[in-house]
């Protein structure tokens, strides 16, 4: 873990939220414990929210690591769906560029860090030293729906590849090439990511994934929570991985999913996981598209049992969805309704 001057890579982890106060915390809790002796900056996208900002502000109080950047704007009418979260991206870009860090590692509140050590950083490095169109590498474990999802490309048994993006909005970007490039995120994910896919970029995934997104999430639409944070009831959402279970991850031959990582800590929620908005059909294509490749035993959702005792029952448990598959039926068919009855 080099840089070019022979002292050890200079890593910038970056936590950028709005609203969503439980996970915003969770978070960058994970990454001071996970990533101890890098720096971190976590940027508040104008919550407007005075207890999570004060509980911000103890944390970069108490840690001299932690940078706190706390915006007052956030634009939701040039991107409904995540507002001005770009502009933050290129506020964090430009404050790691003019501090000399070699790499800038970025996730968002909803996500969690499950194990980090020095291995990330020397994987990347190879990583990018081979693929030299390579800016951007996904830190995240992906969720297995995207298998089915026709977006993914084999480079080799254990490296993938996002077909259609140049870049994504989280993992880890390499800033001497992203100085080199005069890159910056556009409005939404979709028009940089296409934009420098067209240019020549790629998005791999890394090998050894470490962060992991919290299954079956609140969102925020609109500047608007939609759905129903859990409450923590152990220190963490989601349980880090033990010493045995970051070697299956070293020694995995294959990609490794977000099912296999995300471990829900004290309360559980379906499989296959879900990560972002349900006010659509899209989670009964995939599972359609799932039954039909492996028959509707495999591929029916099911309680996640990983992070309990064996034989415990679920009853009394925090869930997500909270009523289950009746939830998921609802509340697509709900809005779909919706939609229609305003465009009548």
């Amino acid at each position: 873990m080099q840089d070019i001057g022979g002292g050890p890579s200079r890593v910038l982890h970056a936590i950028v939220g709005h609203k969503l106060p439980v996970y915003f915390i969770n978070a960058v809790n994970s990454v001071l414990l996970m990533a101890e002796g890098d720096d971190i900056i976590v940027v508040d996208n104008a919550s407007g929210l005075p207890t999570l900002i004060g509980e911000l502000e103890s944390i970069a109080e108490r840690a001299p690591r932690v940078s706190l950047l706390l915006r007052s704007t956030n634009d939701i009418t040039r991107n409904s769906k995540v507002g001005g979260l770009y502009d933050a991206y290129n506020e964090v870009v430009d404050y790691a560029l003019g501090r000399g860090y070699d790499y800038l590692h970025i996730i968002q509140h909803d996500m969690q860090m499950v194990w980090w050590d020095e291995t990330i950083i020397t994987r990347a490095e190879e990583i990018y030293a081979e693929y030299p169109d390579c800016v951007n590498i996904a830190t995240t474990a992906l969720a297995s729906d995207l298998e089915l999802s026709g977006g993914l490309a084999y480079l080799k048994p254990k490296l993938v590849q996002f077909d259609e993006y140049g870049l994504t909005d989280t993992g880890l970007y390499d800033l001497a090439k992203w100085r080199a490039r005069g890159m910056r995120f556009g409005d939404s994910e979709q028009a940089h990511g296409q934009q420098y896919r067209a240019e020549g970029l790629r998005v791999l995934c890394h090998p050894l994934p470490t962060v992991a997104f919290v299954p079956w999430p609140a969102v925020v639409r609109s500047g608007q929570v939609v759905g129903r944070e859990i409450l923590p009831r152990q220190q963490f959402l989601l349980r880090p991985l033990t010493d045995g279970e970051i070697g299956q991850v070293k020694e995995s031959t294959g990609p490794v999913w977000l099912e296999q990582v995300a471990v829900p800590w004290g309360w559980t929620c379906l499989m296959p996981y879900w990560t972002t908005d349900l006010r659509t059909i899209t989670y009964w294509v995939y599972r359609y598209r799932d039954i039909s490749a492996h028959g509707l035993r495999a591929a029916w959702p099911r309680w996640q049992r990983a992070g309990l005792t064996p034989g415990a029952s679920i009853r009394g448990l925090q869930r997500a969805p909270r009523f289950g598959l009746w939830q998921v039926l609802a509340i697509p068919a709900w809005h779909a309704l919706r939609k229609a009855i305003r465009r009548r």
